[in-house]
């Protein structure tokens, strides 16, 4: 181990990782995790104090790594965390008795999961890793604690209920309402605008780590419904999707078959505070 070097020990059943926090010669951290956190300035770790964050880590950031397929929780199980997205995709469901799902939402980094439930009545959803994904771990009690004792924890918080809840009304509009264009048009602007918000930057071409199953799932429709409205939407010059990678040809005719709401602030916290 190097010396001026305090280990931080990453689990995620039999993978452990190990990061570092660096100290100078009187022993005081220079640079702490949070401080190198990628995701923070769109989670609701943005703009709060050190005090706060000594508050929601009072041992340190435990941060879970987890790999693509695993099961992060349960719907109806109790789950006594709440996790910010630090790397990764997740996707959220609702599972019915014969066996089908509806994908709810897909999780990027900076996005807060696992509010929803608790450990008495349990989760609303399951939540499964699309890719690898790096999560940090907060206790129910001790964040919720914070944001009472936080006012921009709290708004940061607030902000995110409600960044949610907009979508969530977004999509449910676009699922009872709108043929299958619109609702693939409407799915793929989502993530394209969610995407190029956290890179800063609009390439040509955006990848995906979802594919037709997965439109399918969150748009009510079959793999087969899915293969064959992307195909009509490139024929006619509106998107390419292939192996994941995004292409928007026409956004203008897009938006206007997408009908997103202008209400939801798809980049989260930046543009809501």
């Amino acid at each position: 181990m190097e010396k001026g070097t305090t280990p931080i020990t990453r689990e995620s059943g039999a993978l452990h990782v190990t990061a570092f926090l660096r100290r100078d010669s009187s022993g005081n951290v220079l640079r702490s995790p949070c401080e190198l956190c990628t995701a923070r300035d769109y989670s609701v770790c943005r703009h709060i104090t050190g005090k706060d964050f000594e508050q929601l880590f009072p041992h340190g950031p435990h941060v879970q790594i987890r790999k693509a397929g695993t099961t992060i929780f349960l719907q109806g199980e109790p789950f006594g965390s709440v996790f910010i997205v630090q790397n990764g995709w997740l996707l959220v469901h609702k599972l019915f008795e014969d066996g089908r799902r509806q994908i709810i939402r897909f999780v990027l980094p900076g996005d807060l999961i696992g509010f929803e439930g608790n450990e008495v009545e349990g989760m609303s959803y399951s939540a499964e890793a699309i890719t690898d994904v790096a999560l940090c771990g907060i206790r129910y009690s001790l964040f919720f604690k914070t944001c009472a004792a936080s006012p921009q924890l709290a708004m940061n918080f607030a902000t995110t209920v409600t960044r949610e809840a907009l979508a969530a009304w977004n999509h449910v509009g676009a699922l009872g309402q709108q043929r299958a264009q619109g609702r693939v048009a409407n799915l793929l602007l989502d993530l394209h605008h969610r995407v190029v918000a956290r890179c800063g930057t609009e390439p040509a071409a955006i990848q995906l780590p979802i594919n037709q199953i997965h439109i399918a799932s969150a748009t009510g429709l079959t793999s087969v419904h899915v293969c064959r409205t992307l195909k009509q939407m490139r024929q006619v010059g509106l998107l390419e999707f292939r192996k994941g990678q995004l292409v928007l040809l026409d956004t203008e005719r897009l938006a206007e078959i997408a009908q997103l709401d202008p209400a939801v602030p798809l980049d989260g916290l930046q543009k809501m505070n």
